[in-house]
This record gives C-alpha cells, structure tokens and sequence, in this order.
C-alpha cells in the first residue's frame, strides 16, 4: 500500500513548465516593487529647506461685563 501526503503528491506532480512561470512571476513582482520604489525616489522634494515663522501679535480685547 502506498501512503503519500498530500504534499509529497503535489511535488511529485509539478507541471514541466510550472517552475519556468513561477520564475517569471516573481520576476515581474520583484521588478514592480523595484519601479515603484524608484518612482518615488525621483520624486522632487516638497518640503523647504528652511522653516521660518512668523509671529504675530493676537490683539488683547479685554470682556466688558
């Protein structure tokens, strides 16, 4: 009697072109993740170089009661 699991059954029944397609799908992953990090990497910089504020004086009005 035989007694396989069901992963030594699935390996056993790898598809020949199976391996070739998986690579190419996680090339594909790998070169999007890759893109988009560059993407917004070349982003330009939105912050100032310098902060500066400005204070500025809140009149005093004082409650008549």
């Amino acid at each position: 009697m035989n007694n396989n699991t069901t992963y030594a059954l699935l390996v056993h029944s790898e598809e020949k072109g199976r391996s070739i397609m998986e690579t190419a799908v996680y090339a594909l992953l790998g070169l999007s993740a890759i893109l988009s990090i560059l993407q917004f990497a070349e982003q330009p910089n939105r912050l100032p170089t310098t902060l500066t504020t400005q204070a500025y004086e809140i009149p005093y009005t004082p409650h008549q009661g």
